[in-house]
C-alpha cells in the first residue's frame, strides 16, 4: 500500500467526525466519553504494557490528558449550538496557536513571516465566524469550538515533549485513559445506548480517533510534518462538504471567504515552518 494512501485516508476518516456527532442524539459529554474510552481500549490492546516514567513526565501526561478531555468536552458541545462549519473552521487555528504556545513554553523563534501568516489565519476565522451571525457577534457554539481548539493546542505542545520522552503509544494510552476518566465524571447519567448510537460511537472511537491517529503517524514516517500538515488542511474542507451533502447545512458567503483566507494563511504558515 502506497504511503500517500495512509495520508489521504487519515484525512478522509477524520473528516466524518463532525457528521457522526451531528447524527447522534446522545448528550455531548456522553459522545465525548465513549469516543475517548473506545480509543483508549484500542490503544491498550495494541500497547498492552504501560511504561512507567519519572514523576515529572507522569504529571505532565496527566495535564495533557486533562487538556484532551477538555478539548473533546468543549468541541463536541459546540455542535449543539452551531453548524459543522462553525465547529470545524476554528480547527484551522490549531497550528498557529500551537506555534504561539511553543514560543511561550519552549522559546521557539517566531519569524515575521509566521506572525503575518498566522495573523491571516486568525483574521479569516474571525471573519468566517462573525460574518455567519451577520457581524452581531460570535455564537456560543463557535466560542465553544475555539475553546476546544485552545485545549487541544495545549495537549499538542505537551505531546511534542512527551511523545519523544515516553513514546507515542505510551503517551496516547495514558492521555486517553485519563481523558476518559475525567469525562466519565462529567457524563450526566449512564443509560442504555441504542444500537444506532453504538455505530456512531464506534465510528468516532475506532475510525476518527484511533485509526486516524495511526494513519497520521504512519504518514509521518514517509512525509515531512509540513507535507502532512498541508494535506490535513483538507479535513475541515471535507467536513464542510459532507455537512452540505449529507445534512443539508448551508454555508454563508462570509464563512466561505473567511475560510478561504484562513486556509491560504495556514498553508503558507505550515510550509514556511
Amino acid at each position: 500500500m502506497k504511503p500517500v494512501f495512509y495520508l489521504l485516508l487519515s484525512v478522509l476518516v477524520a473528516s466524518f467526525s463532525g457528521i457522526f456527532i451531528k447524527l447522534s442524539s446522545l448528550p455531548p459529554t456522553t459522545i465525548a466519553f465513549y469516543r475517548v474510552f473506545i480509543a483508549s481500549l484500542l490503544f491498550f490492546l495494541v500497547k498492552r504494557r504501560v511504561g512507567l516514567f519519572s514523576l515529572k513526565k507522569e504529571m505532565l501526561s496527566l495535564i495533557a490528558g486533562f487538556f484532551l478531555a477538555m478539548h473533546f468536552f468543549f468541541w463536541v458541545s459546540a455542535f449543539n449550538h452551531t453548524t459543522v462549519a462553525g465547529a470545524v473552521i476554528p480547527l484551522t487555528l490549531q497550528p498557529v496557536l500551537t506555534g504561539l504556545l511553543s514560543w511561550l513554553v519552549y522559546g521557539e523563534r517566531l519569524s515575521r513571516f509566521r506572525i503575518v501568516t498566522g495573523s491571516t489565519v486568525v483574521a479569516g476565522v474571525v471573519l468566517a465566524l462573525a460574518g455567519k451571525e451577520g457581524f452581531s457577534g460570535i455564537s456560543r457554539g463557535d466560542l465553544l469550538a475555539v475553546i476546544g481548539v485552545v485545549f487541544f493546542c495545549g495537549y499538542l505542545v505537551l505531546g511534542r515533549y512527551l511523545n519523544r520522552a515516553m513514546g507515542s503509544m505510551n503517551f496516547s494510552l495514558k492521555t486517553h485513559a485519563l481523558a476518559s476518566t475525567v469525562l466519565a465524571f462529567l457524563v450526566p447519567s449512564f443509560r442504555v445506548v441504542e444500537a444506532r448510537e453504538w455505530f456512531i460511537l464506534i465510528g468516532l472511537g475506532v475510525g476518527c480517533s484511533f485509526l486516524g491517529y495511526l494513519l497520521i503517524n504512519l504518514s509521518l514516517k514517509y512525509f515531512s510534518s509540513s507535507v502532512v500538515g498541508v494535506v490535513l488542511v483538507g479535513e475541515p474542507v471535507l467536513s464542510i462538504l459532507w455537512s452540505f451533502l449529507l445534512l443539508g447545512e448551508a454555508v454563508t458567503f462570509f464563512e466561505i471567504i473567511g475560510f478561504i483566507i484562513a486556509i491560504i494563511g495556514l498553508v503558507l504558515f505550515i510550509l514556511k515552518t
